[in-house]
């Protein structure tokens, strides 16, 4: 018992300490010193009664629904027992509550062995790793919710589980230069000769719904040959606007997801390829389908019919979807796919490789919106000098500058799960499955990833 006795006396440290509301626990010789302290200066403890794996994990569940009761847009998928629900509707538990019952939760989950899997005992192990992950970042949201500080790179550490890069504005010069070459000459900054280019590319209103459908048919289509999605699985597509993001995929359980796609901000064509895959095939709503085949009802694990947003899954999920984009559509196979979306979006095929060049330096860019999201969190721009510095390395329009300042204000370090996690899990999936694009190896190591539980911490 001395972890657990260790633990519960840290519940009392200095809340300042950020290992203690994050992802990360001391390592089990410390933990036995602390150990040793705690129990020589406090009263025995009565030994907490056992839990199972899969007790835990229903406690989990029902907590993260609590802290959705108090958190909107925190639950973002729920297919459970609609009872979990209408308890936790019930029984209004306070921030503080469940900060504490979490923290609890963290130390009997230390002392439970991992369930018996001897045909793949690391399953087990990788579980008791994500459950321990996922309470974790529960535990910090509460203390957010209670007014609880963090920085950008601590907060990142407490709820997705990364130690966020920073990016000097050194590093997005040689895209900035390859890009002042490849665009058309003009009147204008280099963010506007930009804007102007690939909104000259963005498809027409009238014809979204028709090329969202072919791009999302055609990710289905590539991606079937390469794993098993269960019988039944289907989406339904939807364009709305007023919105802080693109587009969203909102799981229903069941397989099915809806995917809506925010109209009111221009769809370029690689936006749509983008779209197809990370909402669709093989992103967002793949990844949840396999989880409710192979680990809900596969293996009878309730954790996974809950996500909470702002945890170390949003890292695997955002990362794994932007990274399909370019395992579903290799060099090749994605110059040919633009060209059947110009004819059918109305646009000259001639340009598209010319198009592809642009859309990919730019690509280099996307990093930019991590470091520009610190700054204005940490406090160190306004603002105001944050929409003029996205507007410089990003290329963002001043209105979509607004809207990237609102996501920020609204997700925070939510940021750090697109462009960073897409890294990681290339890294990943090259280690595992080699370099070629597109390659059986790599699908045969993506849907690894995809079907076994995870945290950034294993990909880093």
């Amino acid at each position: 018992m001395t972890a657990i006795v260790a633990l519960l006396a840290a519940c009392t440290a200095d809340r300042d300490d950020p290992l203690i509301f994050g992802t990360r626990l001391p390592p089990a010789a410390e933990q036995g010193t602390a150990a040793d302290a705690a129990s020589a200066q406090a009263p025995a403890q009565t030994p907490l009664p056992p839990m199972s794996m899969n007790e835990i994990a229903v406690s989990y569940v029902k907590l993260v629904l609590a802290l959705g009761e108090l958190d909107d847009g925190y639950v973002d998928a729920y297919y459970g027992p609609p009872e979990w629900r209408d308890q936790a509707k019930a029984q209004k538990l306070t921030a503080a509550q469940i900060e504490a019952q979490s923290q609890l939760l963290i130390a009997r989950l230390i002392n439970t062995e991992p369930d018996n899997l001897p045909a793949d005992p690391e399953l087990a192990k990788l579980r008791k790793s994500y459950l321990r992950n996922q309470i974790g970042a529960l535990s910090a949201r509460a203390a957010m919710l209670q007014g609880r500080k963090f920085s950008f790179d601590d907060e990142a550490r407490a709820l997705y589980d990364v130690e966020p890069p920073h990016y000097p504005e050194t590093y997005f010069q040689p895209a900035l230069k390859q890009l002042d070459a490849l665009l058309p000459k003009g009147p204008g900054t280099l963010a506007q000769r930009y804007n102007r280019y690939v909104d000259s590319y963005a498809v027409p209103k009238d014809k979204l719904q028709s090329v969202m459908r072919a791009a999302i048919g055609y990710a289905q289509l590539h991606v079937r040959p390469h794993l098993e999605l269960p019988q039944g699985e289907h989406f339904e597509l939807a364009l709305v606007g007023d919105k802080p993001w693109s587009a969203y995929n909102w799981y229903q359980g069941n397989y099915y997801s809806r995917i809506e796609v925010n109209a009111d901000l221009p769809v370029s064509i690689l936006r749509v390829i983008q779209l197809a895959s990370h909402e669709g095939y093989p992103g967002h709503h793949v990844y949840n389908s396999l989880l409710e085949k192979d680990l809900v009802r596969g293996q009878g694990w309730p954790e996974y019919q809950v996500y909470p947003l702002y945890s170390p899954q949003s890292f695997i999920a955002e990362g794994s979807a932007d990274f399909g984009v370019e395992l579903t559509f290799p060099d090749a196979q994605r110059l040919n796919f633009e060209r059947e979306l110009f004819d059918l979006a109305g646009f000259d095929a001639a340009q598209v490789d010319t198009y592809d060049r642009v859309v990919r330096a730019a690509k280099a860019l996307h990093p930019a919106e991590i470091e520009a999201a610190r700054r204005y969190l940490d406090g160190h721009m306004d603002a105001e000098s944050t929409a003029n510095w996205l507007q410089i390395y990003t290329l963002a329009t001043p209105e979509y500058a607004r809207r990237r300042i609102a996501f920020f204000d609204h997700y925070r370090s939510y940021i750090i799960n697109y462009s960073y996690g897409e890294e990681l899990v290339r890294r990943y999936v090259e280690a595992k499955g080699g370099s070629e694009a597109g390659s059986d190896a790599q699908w045969r190591a993506y849907i690894r990833l995809l079907t076994t539980p995870r945290v950034a911490t294993e990909l880093q």
